[in-house]
């Protein structure tokens, strides 16, 4: 016969996973799991997590930055991107969500490359997410769908409040201005690390091998005006050339129409024009 102490512990246990399946089960409903984090790294955990525990990999993925991580999967529902999977990452650049996104054994049709900080060679904040995403927690998140990033109340709560104070209206936010279809001066290209270029390379040939169709775009990231030319290639230009890879340019899609999008910070996009430049995106597709 137990003792009264074994009684009650294990009623605490019996209580305990009762609750944590019906966590799960509650969490995992559509609409509910968080799609906003509280903070960078639980943001990023939400959108690696999401694509790894996919059961099969997706035709189109996202990479990119903070610009593009913006561009949540839901806003591409019924555009010809509608099967699209988001590893632009918070205080990151794309060649992390290219690590993330080779993790799985099968991958997608098209590589979505946001070109912002293609140059930059890994930070500290780069590496860190790397040791996140081989870590038990993440291997634990994989086998167990309750400890996934986007099943916790806070960010659950966080992006529910999110989701309402910057997405409940979908009336447009953006600006109308004649002159913002006129292109800016000449701009230099943007500084590529050392060794970055033929990392690039070597990525871009492995994912031709691999059947996967790469597509280069530029994010708006603050322009109210026309980007106007560079004054020689950038690692884009080269890259494109070489190995035949279409350009999206989303400043030039918004700025010759005479539309300037709203951005909350100066920089990154509001919830309304992130709609409108996802809209831009799947219409631009090659």
């Amino acid at each position: 016969m137990l003792r009264p102490g074994t009684r009650h512990a294990l009623a605490i246990l019996a209580t305990a996973a009762s609750l944590s399946v019906a966590w799960s089960w509650a969490s995992g409903r559509p609409g509910v799991a968080a799609e906003f984090g509280e903070y960078n790294q639980a943001a990023n955990r939400i959108r690696i997590e999401a694509y790894l525990a996919r059961p099969a990999a997706p035709s189109n993925v996202l990479v990119g930055t903070s610009l593009s991580g913006r561009l949540l999967a839901s806003y591409f529902a019924g555009t010809p991107l509608a099967d699209m999977a988001s590893l632009g990452l918070d205080g990151s650049g794309p060649l992390v969500g290219i690590d993330a996104l080779r993790r799985r054994k099968d991958l997608p049709e098209t590589v979505w490359v946001e070109t912002y900080l293609m140059g930059r060679a890994s930070t500290p904040n780069d590496r860190s997410l790397v040791e996140g995403m081989d870590s038990p927690g993440t291997r634990l998140a994989m086998a167990l769908p309750l400890f996934q990033a986007s099943r916790r109340p806070s960010s659950i709560a966080y992006s529910a409040l999110k989701r309402r104070r910057e997405g409940g209206s979908l009336a447009p936010t953006w600006t109308t201005n004649a002159a913002a279809s006129l292109p800016g001066p000449p701009s230099p290209p943007s500084p590529v690390d050392d060794g970055v270029e033929e990392q690039w390379r070597r990525i871009l040939q492995d994912l031709r091998q691999r059947q996967v169709r790469v597509v280069f775009f530029d994010m708006p990231s603050g322009e109210v005006q026309r980007p106007g030319p560079r004054t020689a290639p950038d690692l884009a230009d080269k890259l494109g050339l070489e190995f035949g890879i279409h350009r999206v340019d989303l400043r030039e899609a918004w700025m010759a129409r005479g539309r300037v999008p709203r951005y909350t910070d100066g920089r990154h996009l509001d919830a309304a024009s992130a709609r409108e430049t996802a809209r831009l995106l799947a219409e631009a597709s090659p």
